[in-house]
């Protein structure tokens, strides 16, 4: 009986707390790309592997955000058409903060791969907060060479060393 008053109340304030926790709905959306080497061209033709690489690394993010448990990512699919219409993204200032609150979203997150050469890839995420528009997050991460390896670690690294470290208070 002793053990029980004890316990009871370090229980139920972990219980009471864990609503208060509730993780921050993220939506993700498709990361962009400027390929370098189709520069004037007037209708670009990407390489199918980089745009295959940029939903791998896309769903890399969403996939991370989740097994972390700070965040839950939202589901655009409803919401399709309108970001298919808004891309792309690092182009619009902010145009996908209505979408991702349209979908119920804290934060909207945007990818953008800059492809200089083969060998050298810079890759870019940005995080806005849907209620005010401001950036939160912005990080980015020279990627040197051009394998789904790289591009996976590279949004790895990000996560790790950039998305998901708070911020030191000023």
């Amino acid at each position: 009986m002793h053990f029980i008053k004890l316990v009871l109340p370090a229980f139920l304030a972990v219980v009471l707390a864990v609503p208060g926790m509730a993780a921050t709905k993220a939506a993700i959306f498709p990361f962009d790309i400027h390929d370098a080497q189709q520069d004037g061209e007037v209708v670009p033709q990407y390489n199918p592997d980089d745009l295959r690489r940029l939903k791998l690394i896309a769903d890399e993010l969403k996939t991370l955000m989740e097994k972390d448990g700070k965040y839950s990512v939202v589901d655009l699919a409803p919401q399709a058409k309108a970001v298919e219409a808004a891309a792309p993204f690092n182009q619009c200032n902010g145009c996908e903060v209505a979408i991702a609150k349209e979908a119920g979203a804290d934060i909207a997150v945007t990818g953008y791969v800059d492809k200089v050469s083969g060998a050298l890839i810079n890759l870019a995420i940005a995080a806005r907060d849907t209620k005010t528009g401001e950036l939160t997050k912005t990080m980015s991460a020279s990627i040197n060479g051009d394998t789904d390896e790289l591009w996976l670690h590279g949004v790895r690294y990000l996560w790790r060393n950039r998305f998901n470290v708070e911020a030191p208070a000023k």
